[in-house]
């Protein structure tokens, strides 16, 4: 009898320590799954982050050969006695052209410093914003004359006043436009509109180009993401999409993505319609014409970085 409680218990003991071995080896295997994981995100984030800055370095590079190539052109010139007027204009153009690519993507990156250290900071001021944005299409509407585009702003209100850092919704407004022309084929067209309702302002910029594929618009507006499906044929670093929805974030709005590919794409901006006390009178918009002259040419330097 004896015997047979020490067997029983015996085997009790074996049945628990095999139950203990196997949840030690089930948990063994979660936490190497788990690991597994973890390890496969890092390697997938450290290479979109080389990619990244491989991106970065060519955005640097290729403005600064192209700066360099042109002064080289005017100062054989200067020594030549022959003087050639169209082609030292046009080695100008693209020098100030390419000190624009410059001046956009130190802001970029000066932006994304400042959105990463949590020290973008909001200046709203009361501005009418149909204003605003009527003024923004119509400085962008030569860019997209050019590449044969039409571009129009459209809103059923006269007037739609709201609370907003004006500097931070050009800088929306302008990478939101530039994107949309620079992936809309010539005979396309891009729609800006506003319109208020509930307590929020929505201004949507839509146009007819390319689209973006369904299986990359979960994280277009990541740091490392470029809009467009053919975007290694076009210039950007992709920091753009991740700053407009850090901007409209800290308005307390958001961002909205609506794409079909081949068919085009729409960015919805979702503000909060309320004004502030300590700007009791509403912003000129007309202010934007004097100073955002340059902010549009550093936008839209892109599409004019080479020589032709």
């Amino acid at each position: 009898m004896v015997l047979l409680r020490i067997s029983l218990a015996a085997v009790v003991v074996l049945a628990a320590a095999l139950a203990f071995v196997s949840l030690c080896l089930i948990k063994s295997n979660n936490n190497a799954k788990l690991l597994k994981k973890q390890l496969d995100s890092a390697i997938e984030a450290n290479s979109r982050r080389t990619g990244f800055f491989s991106s970065m370095v060519h955005e640097l590079k290729m403005p600064l050969s192209i700066i360099l190539g042109a002064a080289q052109f005017i100062e054989m010139k200067r020594k030549s006695e022959h003087q050639d007027e169209n082609g030292t204009e046009k080695h100008i153009a693209a020098i100030k052209c390419n000190c624009y690519r410059m001046m956009r993507l130190t802001g970029n990156l000066l932006d994304l410093a400042r959105s990463e250290a949590g020290y973008l900071v909001l200046k709203p001021v009361n501005c009418d914003l149909c204003r605003l944005l009527e003024e923004i299409v119509r400085s962008v509407r030569p860019y997209a004359m050019k590449k044969q585009i039409g571009l129009v702003f459209r809103s059923a209100h006269d007037s739609i006043v709201a609370a907003v850092d004006i500097e931070k919704m050009e800088r929306m407004m302008l990478n939101l436009l530039s994107n949309a022309i620079k992936f809309t084929d010539p005979g396309g067209s891009v729609i800006v509109s506003a319109y208020s309702a509930d307590g929020r302002v929505s201004i949507s910029v839509k146009d007819t180009g390319v689209g973006i594929p369904a299986d990359r618009q979960n994280d277009i507006f990541g740091l490392y993401s470029q809009a467009g499906i053919h975007s290694a044929e076009k210039e950007g670093s992709g920091i753009g999409l991740y700053l407009v929805k850090a901007f409209a974030e800290l308005h307390h709005g958001n961002v909205r993505l609506i794409s079909e590919e081949g068919k085009g794409s729409e960015f919805i901006v979702d503000l909060p319609s309320g004004t502030v006390t300590s700007s009791p009178e509403v912003s000129d918009a007309g202010e934007f014409g004097i100073k955002a002259g340059d902010a549009v040419s550093i936008e839209f330097s892109g599409g004019h970085s080479v020589l032709s």
